[in-house]
């Protein structure tokens, strides 16, 4: 997506069309092969689970009051705190013993948080600087598209790239 004339429907139809692949690699793969080890270690069930907290977080800082901080996360600490590794370790984990169909609902359910959220906010919102977490030249539509539609994009490209390789 190009900087100038960034639209909210082109960042919620990129929303879609990268979560629906996102999700249709891991429905063709079937739960047995989505729950075993395909990129360093990471299976697309944790795959979808790591991208699960991050729009969680996402949501939660767009302003979706609904949607409280994840209860594995230790709440003597900030999620500042723990760093992103420790984060994805602590999401993966939770994760791991829960049915895929969870997985996958609970992925459909924070994309449609942040989905709604560009939709009901104001077009030119998406041109302003995103603020904290991200850095001083983010801005919205890019913080967002960082934490959805380009992310997924990068790992459905890894995940498509790992099954095709030789084992």
């Amino acid at each position: 997506m190009k900087a100038k004339g960034v639209k909210k429907a082109d960042v919620t139809a990129a929303i879609e069309r990268e979560g629906g692949r996102l999700l249709r690699i891991a429905a063709d793969l079937g739960e047995e092969r989505a729950s075993a080890p395909a990129i360093d270690g990471w299976s697309v069930r944790d795959v979808l689970a790591h991208c699960i907290y991050w729009q969680g977080m996402l949501a939660r800082l767009m302003g979706v009051r609904t949607l409280p901080p994840p209860n594995w996360i230790p709440r003597w600490q900030s999620e500042q705190e723990l760093g992103t590794d420790e984060l994805n370790r602590l999401t993966v984990d939770h994760y791991r013993p829960m049915a895929f169909d969870r997985v996958v609902e609970d992925f459909r359910f924070t994309a449609d948080l942040v989905r709604k959220v560009v939709e009901e906010m104001q077009e030119e919102n998406l041109m302003l600087p995103a603020g904290d977490p991200w850095g001083a030249d983010t801005l919205v539509w890019q913080a967002i598209a960082s934490e959805t539609h380009e992310h997924w994009r990068e790992h459905a490209d890894a995940i498509g790239a790992a099954m095709k390789a030789p084992h």
